[in-house]
């Protein structure tokens, strides 16, 4: 079970994380910790990616 949600976890990483504009735009504009805030709390994947590793728990 594990494993199967981590490969989720890092597909939807790998596709829509890696290379993202609001991501590289919001590290411009604030700093790091604002950019990974914006991902976990208003991006829709990031939330998705939240809920996957709410199981892991």
């Amino acid at each position: 079970m594990k494993e199967k949600t981590l490969f989720k976890i890092n597909q939807l990483e790998e596709k829509y994380c890696h290379g993202c504009l609001l991501k590289k735009l919001n590290r411009k504009q604030g700093t790091r910790a604002s950019a990974h805030k914006f991902c976990i709390t208003e991006c829709s994947v990031g939330l998705k990616i939240r809920s996957h590793g709410n199981q892991l728990q």
